[in-house]
């Protein structure tokens, strides 16, 4: 029981419990994640696994990084993390002692728009319900078509992930109508997830 509550503890110090000034949020353009053993405290469990990630800063969203590629840990209890099948994707690390560590979960998968922004499909809050407030998808025109395979889900799951009005279905495939831009999705996070974990207030 020591060892489990000690581990906890641990998980708990590297992922979250960070000061604002300690985070970087961008869009990265995946380089590689792959999965590693982290080396472990006598005693401690690991709950997750482990993986090295390297991705290419696209655009800053929130604050400072003066390289073009950054490192960082992620760790993720059900296996390979998703934000690593998206190329291009809003994420979230925090530095503790020098050493980069993504936010556990937290990612948008982004795609550029006709005018050059970047944006997320579907609701804003499609993983932050409990944390929902008044911001609205708009309709989005996409420099490319976006869309997604669906000819593996069943029907409640379509209904989950690619509910109308935001996408719209057609040959076992999911298109994106509508969605939020980069700076609103930062919003989202800031105001829902990393309060609750103590990184804004």
């Amino acid at each position: 029981m020591k060892s489990l509550l000690l581990a906890l503890l641990c998980l708990q110090s590297v992922f979250g419990q960070k000061r604002s000034d300690s985070l970087f949020v961008f869009i990265g353009q995946k380089i590689k994640v792959d999965k590693f053993k982290p080396k472990l405290v006598e005693g401690q469990i690991q709950f997750d696994e482990a993986f090295k990630a390297n991705y290419k800063v696209v655009q800053q969203i929130y604050g400072t990084y003066r390289k073009n590629s950054i490192d960082f840990d992620a760790y993720d209890h059900m296996g390979t993390p998703a934000f690593s099948k998206f190329d291009n994707v809003l994420l979230f690390v925090s530095n503790h002692d020098g050493k980069w560590y993504h936010e556990k979960y937290q990612y948008f998968d982004v795609y550029k728009t006709k005018e050059g922004k970047w944006a997320s499909c579907g609701d804003p809050y499609k993983f932050d319900d409990y944390h929902r407030k008044s911001l609205k998808a708009v309709t989005l025109e996409f420099a490319e078509p976006v869309s997604f395979d669906i000819s593996s889900l069943n029907v409640e799951q379509i209904k989950k992930w690619y509910p109308e009005p935001y996408f719209t279905l057609r040959n076992n495939r999911a298109y994106c109508l509508m969605g939020v831009y980069v700076d609103e999705l930062f919003q989202v996070k800031k105001e829902g997830v990393l309060k609750a974990r103590g990184i804004f207030e």
